[in-house]
C-alpha cells in the first residue's frame, strides 16, 4: 500500500494536469463551436478539436483507471506475502502465536455470542532428547513433519506453533470425541515415524483437549485447561490424548493446597531432614543421604512424592533446596567425618540462583563444600542443556562433588559419564533387585563398574534390601552400598552426642 500511495503521489499530479488540460481544451473548443454556429459561420474545426480533446481524455483516464488498478492488484500480492511472513513460522509453516491466538478469540466468539470451538495442544514427547541425539537438523525435520501430520489429520483445522515444540489446533464446533479421535489418529501416524538419513525414527505425541463453551469460553482459560489436559497426558506416560474433565481442577486446588501449606512449613520450621547411611565393602558408615520430610499437624507424614512435585512447579522447589541445605550445614557437627549428599532438583538447576544460593550459604556457615555430594537424577542429565551443564560445573568448582543418581532409570547412556561432570554414580535399585535372575542386570553393572573405575569415579549400590543383593553387588565391582539392609532413613544422627539424644527424646515425649 506504501509503494502504491508513493506511486501515485509521483505520476498523479502531472496525469491530473494533463487530464485537465484536455478537458478544458475540449470545452473550449466545444464553446468556440457553437459561437461560430450562431454566427452562421462553419465551426468545423473547433468541433473536431473538441472531439478530440475528449477522446483524449477518456483515453488518458481510462489508462490512469487501468494503471491504478494493476497498482492495487500488486499492492494486494505484496501485502498478502508480507502477512504471511509475519503471521507463519518458517521453519514449520505452521501459524505463529500471535496470529494463533488471535484466530481462537475469534473462534469462541463473546459472551454475548458464544461460537462452538475446539482446541488442542501439542507436544512432541522427548523432544530435548531427539534434538540432542539427532541433532537441530532432525529436531527441526521432526517438527515440520509433525506439522504436516496435523495438517492431514486435521483437514478443517488450523495449527499454530506456541512454543519450541508445543504446538496448538483450532477445530471447528465442540465435538469431542471427534476431536479426541482425530488426535489418536495423529499419534498413531507420528508413531509409524519419519526418515531421516536413511532410518526411520518414531516420534511421540502427548494431546490435551478442551473446547469452548463446554468447558469455557475465554481464550485464555480455555488454554489452560488444555494446557492441564495435556499435562495429565504426559504424566500418564505421554503418548496419549486426554480430554479435560472437571477433576482436573480439583487435583489443581489440591496441588495449590499443598503449595500454601508447604510454605508455611517451610516458614515455620516444620521441616525434618532424615539420613540414610551409605556403607563401604565392609559395612562401615563413610556417608549419608539427607532425605526431607514433612510431619504435617494434621495430616501426619505427607510423602514427598506428594510435595515436591507441586515444589517443582513453582518457586518454592528454590526455598525448599535452600532449607535442606542449611539443615545439613547445621548437623555437620552431629556427623563426624561423614560426607552428605543432598538432590537437587531439575527445576533449580534451571536457574542461576542455585549457584548463588550455594555460594552465599557456603559463605554464611564457613562449611567445606568438599563434605557434601550433589545428586542429579539421570532424567535431569539427559535434558541438561549448556546453561545446566555450566551451573553443574560452577558448583563442582566450588568443591562440591556431583553424583548421577538413578542412573539406569532413563536414557542416559555411558557417553554422559564421559561428558557430565561427575564424581560418582549411583545404579539404580531395579537392576540391583535383579543381580540374582538377570544376565542383562549382571552385564550392566557389571560394564558401568569397569567404565566408572577408568574414569576414576566412585559406585554406589541403591536399593539393597538382602544379603544375596549385597554380596552380588559388591562381586559385580561396586565399591559403596545404601539399602534398608544397611540403615533406613532415620532424623536421630548418626553421631549424636548420648546426651543431645536424651535431650531429643525427652522433647519428643
Amino acid at each position: 500500500m506504501k509503494n502504491l500511495l508513493t506511486a501515485v503521489s509521483k505520476h498523479g499530479s502531472p496525469l491530473y494536469i494533463g487530464t485537465q488540460t484536455l478537458l478544458a481544451s475540449a470545452s473550449a473548443s466545444a464553446a468556440a463551436s457553437a459561437f461560430l454556429q450562431y454566427q452562421h459561420v462553419p465551426a468545423a474545426i473547433p468541433a473536431a478539436a473538441a472531439a478530440i480533446g475528449t477522446a483524449a481524455a477518456a483515453c488518458t483516464l481510462a489508462a490512469l483507471r487501468h494503471n491504478v488498478v494493476r497498482r492495487l492488484y500488486e499492492a494486494a500480492r505484496i501485502e498478502a506475502e508480507r502477512r504471511e511472513l509475519i503471521e507463519t513460522d518458517l521453519m514449520t509453516g505452521a501459524k505463529v502465536r500471535r496470529t494463533f491466538l488471535e484466530e481462537l478469540a475469534e473462534s469462541t466468539g463473546s459472551l454475548r455470542r458464544k461460537r462452538r470451538a475446539t482446541v488442542l495442544l501439542v507436544d512432541l514427547d522427548h523432544f530435548k532428547q531427539l534434538n540432542d541425539g539427532f541433532g537441530h537438523r532432525f529436531g527441526d525435520q521432526a517438527l515440520a513433519h509433525l506439522v504436516s501430520c496435523i495438517r492431514e489429520c486435521f483437514s478443517d483445522g488450523s495449527v499454530g506453533r506456541l512454543g519450541g515444540d508445543e504446538f496448538g489446533i483450532i477445530l471447528p464446533g465442540d465435538d469431542l470425541k471427534r476431536a479426541r479421535k482425530k488426535a489418536e489418529r495423529l499419534i498413531d501416524l507420528l508413531n509409524r515415524g519419519m526418515d531421516f538419513e536413511g532410518s526411520r525414527v518414531s516420534l511421540s505425541a502427548s494431546v490435551g483437549i478442551a473446547a469452548s463453551p463446554a468447558h469455557a469460553t475465554s481464550p485464555t482459560e480455555l488454554m489452560q485447561l488444555a494446557d492441564l489436559a495435556l499435562y495429565e497426558s504426559k504424566a500418564r506416560g505421554r503418548g496419549r490424548a486426554t480430554l479435560f474433565d472437571e477433576d482436573m481442577l480439583s487435583e489443581k486446588r489440591q496441588r495449590r493446597f499443598v503449595e500454601r501449606e508447604l510454605r508455611a512449613a517451610i516458614y515455620l520450621n516444620e521441616l525434618e531432614l532424615h539420613y540414610q547411611p551409605i556403607k563401604n565393602g565392609s559395612r562401615e558408615t563413610y556417608a549419608v543421604e539427607g532425605l526431607i520430610r514433612w510431619r504435617h499437624p494434621v495430616r501426619g507424614m505427607v510423602s514427598p512424592a506428594e510435595f515436591i512435585p507441586v515444589a517443582e512447579r513453582s518457586n518454592l522447589i528454590d526455598q525448599l533446596g535452600e532449607w535442606v541445605f542449611r539443615r545439613a550445614c547445621a548437623d555437620l557437627p552431629m556427623l563426624g567425618n561423614c560426607c552428605v549428599s543432598i538432590n537437587v532438583s531439575g527445576e533449580q538447576l534451571k536457574r542461576d540462583e542455585v549457584v548463588t544460593m550455594m555460594s552465599r550459604v557456603v559463605e554464611e556457615t564457613g562449611i567445606d563444600p568438599a563434605r557434601f555430594v550433589l545428586e542429579i537424577t539421570e532424567t535431569v542429565a539427559t535434558s541438561a542443556g549448556p546453561e545446566t551443564v555450566a551451573r553443574i560445573t560452577a558448583l563442582r568448582e566450588m568443591g562440591f562433588k556431583i553424583a548421577l543418581d538413578d542412573f539406569g532409570t532413563g536414557h542416559c547412556g555411558f557417553n554422559y559419564i564421559k561428558t557430565l561432570p561427575i564424581d560418582c554414580i549411583k545404579i539404580d535399585r531395579s537392576y540391583i533387585q535383579h543381580l540374582k535372575d538377570d544376565e542383562i542386570a549382571q552385564v550392566f553393572v557389571s560394564a558401568l563398574t569397569q567404565i566408572a573405575r577408568i574414569q576414576g569415579l566412585s559406585i554406589v549400590a541403591e536399593g539393597i534390601e538382602t544379603e544375596t543383593e549385597f554380596e552380588l553387588a559388591k562381586a559385580a565391582g561396586c565399591s559403596s552400598f545404601q539399602g534398608y539392609l544397611l540403615g533406613r532413613p532415620e532424623r536421630r544422627l548418626l553421631s549424636m552426642p548420648h546426651e543431645v539424644k536424651m535431650r531429643q527424646v525427652a522433647l519428643s515425649a
